[in-house]
């Protein structure tokens, strides 16, 4: 990740080697992604199923002729209860989670998320390592815990958000598709 120097609004100093994320929130948790990793925000687009892909794979978009694969992060994460607030609800679209080894494949992902929060910097030195619980092979993708004020964010890596099988089998539904 970029090393990023920042004015700090509260002491008009700078902060050295900051990481610049979009937050969002999935359920009541709030999380973070690296800027670089999101290609665009938008409202959700009507989503068509693909078959025998894991429950959490809600199936594929086409945003303005490409076609990009759907993830819901609640069912991702297993949040048990979902509640669709469709004023609020986005569609993060992000580079890096997926191979483009498939040819025409852009390597782009689409996260269903609650909302999306803000942009914002934080501090390396206000980031600790993931707990030792995320640090299994069903969270490998969260890569530390962001402090702002009172505020704890899951900083996620994106290119970790599917595991290889997951990987495999959406290369295989894309081939099909071609």
């Amino acid at each position: 990740m970029k090393n990023t120097t920042v004015k700090d609004r509260k002491t008009t100093g700078v902060v050295e080697d900051a990481l610049q994320l979009v937050t969002f929130q999935v359920g009541p948790a709030e999380y973070g992604l690296h800027i670089n990793a999101i290609t665009e925000v938008i409202r959700p687009l009507k989503i068509t199923p693909l078959p025998r892909m894991p429950e959490f794979i809600e199936g594929v978009v086409n945003l303005r002729g490409v076609i990009i694969p759907i993830v819901d992060l609640r069912k991702r994460f297993a949040i048990a209860e979902i509640r669709n607030d469709q004023r609020k609800m986005r569609m993060l679209i992000t580079k890096g989670a997926v191979p483009t080894a498939v040819r025409g494949s852009t390597g782009l992902l689409g996260l269903v998320v609650d909302e999306v929060r803000e942009v914002l910097y934080v501090p390396r030195k206000d980031i600790d390592a993931a707990p030792e619980a995320a640090r299994g092979e069903r969270a490998d993708f969260i890569t530390g815990m962001g402090k702002v004020g009172e505020r704890l964010i899951i900083l996620l890596d994106i290119s970790r958000i599917l595991s290889q099988q997951e990987r495999s089998e959406l290369a295989e539904a894309e081939r099909a598709e071609h």
